[in-house]
């Protein structure tokens, strides 16, 4: 009978749509005009470029699709990104973890500072939770760039990297807005930017909250999750601008999180129901200061300085309090060789420093690297760049990787490229030094790093005026990976002799008309590990081998609505309930005025039961994802 609802209740929404844009068809000439087709973007290979002249997956999300597709968070919108998955433990007290071709290993920056950090319990590969980025009233736009960039950014960077660039302030602007809705859930936030001659600033300021949770499980029945899982969350970003002329000046940023609230580690604890409730307090204060010259010529550079603070507070069996200072000096300089050939040296220095209070031991570690990356256009429409990166690491002892891609652009729609990455990946501190007071998670002073190539290959092209389409192929091996391993009644981290990963990404955007848009895509992953234990290479059950994305979207000078479905299939029954699922996200925005903006989101509209994150006991997920939610509200904009 709930099945029956879900598919009626699908189609009536998808009827009032339909019906919404009937009465404004006249407006449709008077439409957005369509982003320009050349893209610029810098993170691929730290240079502005035409997307179409760029060696890499690269998938750019404006502010302006941020606000028409109605994201409330940055995470909603990577997860509409191919090839790109956010992972959730059901609850948002706990990280949320980002995937890039299948691998959790993706450095992760904001307006170029990296902000991964190295501690934290993270039974896996990732080093950031994504919950702690900015709000996106104060996002230019999202650069996502899929495959190895170990090269250019370092350790981490196997999956891809993701930068996040906040807003430059120019004219005076602003929005507040105010949203309601399921469990309590609250959605305040307010941004405010301008510049009065050469000095601007631009702030934000967000608070989500939510008083309780539900999910469905794989019996089809609707619970609560036991206790109280309540949370809130404020976030602040701040950026400042001081130019000294056109083309130099100097930049401050900060941005600070807080989140805190309940949580359960899970339903089930050892096949038992969890009775180990945890009241969860996760702060972050980043830092960052910039001065760059030359910003739009061939020669530009940059030096900025930055420190990363996180504290982490687990007040429930574990108790205790981590913290972690990262500071670090980063410079580039560009040098134009001719009018075909840029050369890219840079030079940066990380120091990372834990503190366990209840932990047995303290640990820090500093990386010195030096860069250099040749981009050269050796064809009217071929490009070759090869980079050399040296590393020396405190911990992990030296290394010297290298990258080699060249990119063929056959018109202004199409290209196809292939890249060779080789990596070396130090092991963090979470790794090293972890060790709770029962003895429960421990870390290994004597990991060995990660070690390995990256090869991706792509094309992408348009089918014809209306149909771009793009596809994908990805490779890595790793030597000595690093892996959390479950030993019954403790985890421990440890190398293992090596790990695969394959798949392929295929994507298509079709523009039916002026007013209505649908996408499509679907990634593979399938990774093999090798434990050195006789049994050769095994399929990694945790990963979802196959994953769907699809959307559908309508808009015209008032309306903009867009549903979107997010599914996986072939999940092994060892690690998940569902080994099936597909969800339904729907964003509406209405604009009544110039000013005035309101806004509905629907997650998980046909209430589903799945989950994202391995984990199952007596058939069912440990970590659920939340069911059925609405949130609603309005937006002002000045």
């Amino acid at each position: 009978m709930k099945d029956v609802w879900n598919k009626r209740l699908t189609a009536a929404v998808l009827t009032l749509i339909l019906a919404g844009s009937t009465s404004v068809v006249w407006a449709a000439e008077e439409d957005k005009a369509a982003e320009p087709a050349q893209e610029i973007v810098i993170t691929a290979n730290r240079l502005k470029n035409q997307k179409v002249d760029t060696p890499a997956d690269v998938t750019v999300i404006t502010s302006q699709q941020i606000s028409d597709r109605g994201y409330r968070t940055v995470t909603d919108a990577l997860e509409d990104v191919p090839g790109a998955r956010v992972l959730d433990q059901g609850t948002p007290a706990f990280e949320r973890k980002i995937m890039l071709n299948g691998d959790e290993r993706v450095v992760v920056m904001v307006d170029g500072r990296r902000v991964n950090n190295s501690m934290g319990p993270t039974e896996g590969k990732s080093t950031l939770d994504a919950n702690t980025l900015p709000p996106v009233s104060m996002i230019e736009r999202i650069e996502v760039v899929k495959g190895g960039a170990s090269t250019l950014y370092g350790a981490d960077a196997v999956g891809g990297v993701i930068n996040v660039i906040t807003k430059t302030p120019e004219e005076t602007t602003g929005t507040v807005h105010v949203g309601y809705g399921s469990w309590g859930t609250q959605d305040l936030g307010a941004s405010f930017g301008g510049k009065v001659n050469k000095t601007g600033f631009q702030v934000g300021f967000n608070r989500n909250k939510a008083s309780y949770l539900k999910y469905k499980d794989t019996n089809g029945d609707t619970k609560k999750w036991d206790g109280q899982t309540n949370y809130t969350q404020d976030a602040l970003s701040l950026k400042l601008t001081q130019d000294f002329t056109k083309s130099d000046g100097l930049t401050v940023n900060y941005d600070y999180s807080n989140l805190e609230g309940n949580l359960f580690a899970g339903l089930y604890s050892y096949g038992y129901p969890n009775s180990d409730q945890r009241h969860t307090n996760k702060k972050t204060n980043n830092v960052g200061i910039k001065y760059d010259w030359n910003r739009d010529a061939k020669n530009s550079g940059y030096l900025q300085a930055y420190r990363n603070y996180l504290t982490y507070s687990n007040l429930g069996s574990y108790n205790g309090e981590m913290n972690e200072t990262d500071w670090a000096i980063e410079g580039q300089q560009n040098f134009a060789l001719s009018d075909t050939n840029t050369l890219i040296a840079g030079l940066e220095y990380r120091n990372a420093k834990v503190n366990h209070a209840d932990v047995y031991t303290n640990g820090k570690y500093n990386n010195k690297a030096i860069f250099l990356q040749d981009q050269w256009k050796f064809a009217p429409s071929w490009q070759l760049n090869t980079g050399v990166r040296y590393d020396n690491h405190s911990k992990a002892g030296s290394r010297t990787t290298g990258s080699v891609a060249v990119n063929k652009k056959f018109s202004q729609d199409s290209n196809a490229y292939l890249s060779w990455n080789s990596v070396f990946r130090a092991p963090t501190t979470d790794d090293l030094f972890y060790q709770d007071s029962y003895n429960f998670m421990r870390g290994n002073e004597n990991l060995k790093p990660e070690t390995g190539n990256v090869w991706s290959a792509g094309y992408n092209f348009k089918i014809d005026s209306k149909t771009e389409a793009g596809i994908t192929g990805f490779y890595s091996q790793l030597n000595n990976a690093i892996r959390w391993a479950d030993y019954g009644y403790y985890w421990h981290a440890e190398n293992i002799n090596k790990e695969k990963k394959r798949g392929m990404t295929l994507s298509v955007e079709h523009h039916l008309n002026k007013l209505w848009d649908i996408d499509a895509a679907y990634t593979y992953v399938k990774v093999n590990t090798d434990k050195q234990d006789g049994n050769g290479y095994v399929r990694d059950p945790n990963y979802a081998p196959n994953y769907f994305q699809a959307g559908v979207r309508y808009h015209d000078t008032k309306w903009n609505v867009s549903l979107r479905g997010r599914g996986g299939s072939g999940l092994a029954q060892s690690k998940y309930g569902e080994h099936n699922y597909f969800t339904l996200d729907l964003a509406a925005r209405y604009k009544f005025t110039n000013n005035w903006t309101g806004f509905a989101n629907i997650y998980n509209l046909n209430n589903a039961a799945y989950a994202e994150y391995a984990g199952v006991v007596n058939g069912q997920d440990n970590y659920p994802m939340p069911g059925r939610r609405i949130i609603v509200g309005a937006e002002y904009t000045f």
